[in-house]
C-alpha cells in the first residue's frame, strides 16, 4: 500500500539551524493568519520545515512572550518547590512561570539542579536534598537578590520583607 505524499518529501526538509530569513517567514505568516494546524503552516509559509519543528521554533523562540535570560532568583525558587510537588511535570510547571517555556525550565533543571542532585548523591525529592537546599543553595539566591536591590538602590526605599520559605520544604 502507497501513502500520499503531500509538500516537501523528507530528502526536500531542511535540517539544523533555523535561519533569519526562515524566522521571518515564520514570524510574518503567524502574524497574518495565527498559529495552528502547523503541518499546513510549514507548507504554505514556503518553510522546508516538519510542522513539529515550526511550533516548536515558535513557541520556544519567537513568540513574542517568551522571557529570554537567566532565570531569576524567585523562579528558581518556584522551580525547586514544583519539581519537588509534580516531578518532571514541565509543561505544568511553566504555568506558574509566565514567558517561560516548558523546554527553558527542563534545561535549567538539568544544568543547574540536577548537577547539585548528582553531587550530593540524593534524589532530588528527598529530604537530604531539601535539606542542603536549604542550607546551601537558597541562602545564596536570597542574599544574591538582597544584593540586587541594593545595588538598585531599592533598599532605601521600601522596606525589605523577609518571606520564610519554609513553605518550599514542607514536606
Amino acid at each position: 500500500m502507497s501513502r500520499l505524499v503531500c509538500g516537501p518529501t523528507t530528502e526536500e526538509l531542511r535540517r539544523g539551524p533555523w535561519t533569519v530569513d526562515e524566522d521571518l517567514l515564520l514570524v510574518n505568516y503567524v502574524a497574518q493568519h495565527g498559529q495552528g494546524r502547523w503541518n499546513a503552516l510549514a507548507r504554505s509559509a514556503g518553510l522546508k520545515r516538519t510542522g513539529k519543528s515550526c511550533r516548536f521554533r515558535w513557541l520556544n523562540y519567537l513568540r513574542p512572550d517568551v522571557r529570554r535570560g537567566n532565570i531569576t532568583p524567585e523562579e528558581q525558587l518556584i522551580i525547586v518547590e514544583l519539581h519537588s510537588r509534580w516531578g518532571n511535570r514541565w509543561s505544568k510547571i511553566a504555568r506558574f512561570l509566565p514567558g517561560r517555556t516548558d523546554n527553558e525550565i527542563k534545561n535549567y533543571w538539568r544544568t543547574r539542579v540536577q548537577k547539585h542532585v548528582k553531587q550530593l548523591r540524593c534524589d532530588a525529592s528527598s529530604r537530604a536534598f531539601k535539606d542542603a537546599m536549604r542550607r546551601l543553595w537558597v541562602d545564596r539566591i536570597l542574599e544574591r537578590k538582597l544584593c540586587d536591590r541594593k545595588s538598585n538602590g531599592k533598599l532605601a526605599k521600601e522596606k525589605f520583607k523577609w518571606v520564610t520559605i519554609d513553605w518550599i520544604f514542607d514536606d
